[in-house]
Parts: structure tokens; sequence; C-alpha cells
């Protein structure tokens, strides 16, 4: 993961539930170190793909994503579901 990751983490403004979430996310779907997620996730672009999934969870829950035994598969969910969409613009 990236270097700055530990910047982000100490961040105020991410929740122990986004720290929790978005570290579970980034091993479940292995989403590898790189820049083309930012974009994808509507998160600011300079941001590295782990960075941009932090706040991108940061969001969900911030728009009332409840955080219950199904809030994982509810981000897998709806992480899948932008990549195919993007994937499918793209075609």
């Amino acid at each position: 993961m990236n270097n700055n990751l530990s910047r982000l983490n100490s961040c105020t403004w991410f929740s122990e539930q986004t720290k929790t979430l978005a570290s579970q996310l980034l091993l479940s779907l292995q989403i590898q170190q790189g820049v083309q997620l930012a974009t994808l996730l509507g998160v600011d672009p300079i941001l590295y793909n782990d960075e941009a999934v932090y706040v991108w969870v940061q969001r969900q829950l911030d728009d009332g994503l409840i955080v219950d035994d199904h809030a994982l598969s509810t981000l897998e969910t709806a992480f899948i579901e932008l990549v195919t969409a993007h994937t499918d613009r793209a075609a």
C-alpha cells in the first residue's frame, strides 16, 4: 500500500468504521496500487487507488450506509457496479 495511507489513516475525518471497511474492501477485492480508480470513484484524481477507496468509503458512510454485517458486501457490490458501468461505457 501507498506510504501516504498512514497520513490518510491518521486524518481525523476518517471514522474508525471507514478505516476498517476500506481496509477490508481493499483486501477482499484485491485492489492494486495505481491511480486509475480515483476518477472512477468520483474523488480527487490526485489520489492513489487505496487513498481513493478510503475517501469513497467515507462518503458512502456519510451518505447513510448502515454499518452492519452486510456493509462490506454492500460496498463490494457498489464498487463492482461502478467498475462494470465504466467498463461498459468504455467498450
